[in-house]
């Protein structure tokens, strides 16, 4: 067989198998079982080995992926089990985003064209008279053109109490809601108007009704930080169990905070504090604190300490209410 042996390859590309005897000084010495031993210039021929020939024949022998991917400096790509559940993981994601935006979109068609806000579902821990724990859904929305601002608010709970006595019971012990208005009647300066509702079982609040009036100044009113201060007066009736007196009017005053660290994080602060100028043990306050935590597009967490103090209360009752907020909300 011609592959297993040399060839000497001449210039015209006749072909002579055999053997090559040696190749110097510019003559190729061939040995050819038919014509012997040749002699023949290098620039006419040149000598293929057998090797050259087999590869002719059959090519080069192809690396195996391993070395080629060692060549390039890499490695096979493969896809592993924890690469398969992130993959799974994220498009789980992708579908429960995508389920929040068309609940939001079907919510928000119910909702007049210009307002926003949020829904909440929490839980609460509330130290008063007794101790409740119960969950609170809230509802809050507002609408903004160049000079007029309003805003509406609900809110209800429902869970165990444990009162003085320790005994518990199972109840719809406190909701309420109100509205407010402010009036930009200069770049800073605003006039407000809120009224407020409250019934509350626990504090035996059987009726709250107040409204207040005033004036309003925006120390900032930055993108990320805002600030107002608020004075006015606010008329409020009561009935409340164990006193006999039902109207109370009041000199109030209040501020609003609300900074973002950044798009996921911000603080919101606010508080209130009403006299009587007739008779200073007449008064109430409130002081909110809260962190707000955007999860996702459509999710926010918050975390808030409440504390309100009324001295309008019946006999027997604590003054002072704390709570502690756990909410999810769904803005909108």
């Amino acid at each position: 067989s011609s592959l297993a042996a040399d060839t000497l390859v001449f210039k015209n590309g006749d072909r002579l198998t055999g053997s090559l005897v040696s190749q110097e000084n510019g003559v190729i010495t061939f040995s050819s079982p038919m014509l012997g031993t040749l002699q023949i210039p290098e620039a006419d021929a040149e000598v293929q080995t057998q090797q050259e020939a087999s590869e002719e024949v059959s090519g080069p022998a192809i690396p195996t992926e391993a070395t080629q991917m060692a060549d390039a400096g890499g490695a096979p790509e493969t896809v592993s089990e924890s690469d398969s559940e992130t993959a799974k993981a994220e498009q789980q994601a992708e579908d429960w985003d995508a389920k929040i935006a068309e609940w939001k979109k079907a919510f928000e068609t119910i909702i007049p064209e210009g307002w926003h806000g949020k829904i909440s579902l929490g839980y609460t821990y509330t130290n008063s008279n007794s101790r409740k724990t119960a969950f609170v859904t809230k509802f809050n929305a507002k609408m903004d053109d160049d000079v007029h601002h309003y805003g509406i608010r609900a809110f209800y709970e429902f869970g165990d109490t444990v009162n003085s006595n320790g005994v518990k019971s199972v109840d719809t012990d406190k909701y309420g809601g109100g509205f407010n208005y402010k009036w930009d009647f200069e770049k800073d300066w605003f006039l407000t108007s809120d009224t407020s509702y409250l019934k509350d079982q626990v504090r035996d609040i059987q009726d709250q009704l107040t409204e207040t009036v005033g004036v309003g100044y925006r120390i900032f009113n930055e993108e990320d930080l805002k600030l107002s201060v608020t004075a006015g007066i606010s008329g409020q009736y009561n009935d409340v169990a164990g006193t006999a007196q039902k109207w109370y009017y009041y000199g109030t005053a209040g501020n609003s905070f609300e900074y973002h660290f950044n798009k996921y994080f911000r603080v919101e602060q606010n508080a209130y504090i009403r006299m009587d100028p007739s008779d200073t043990n007449n008064y109430q306050y409130n002081f909110y604190l809260g962190g707000i935590v955007k999860l996702t597009e459509w999710i926010e967490a918050s975390l808030s300490y409440n504390a309100n103090y009324d001295n309008i209360v019946g006999p027997g009752t604590k003054k002072l209410e704390e709570n502690i907020i756990f909410a999810l909300g769904v803005p909108f």
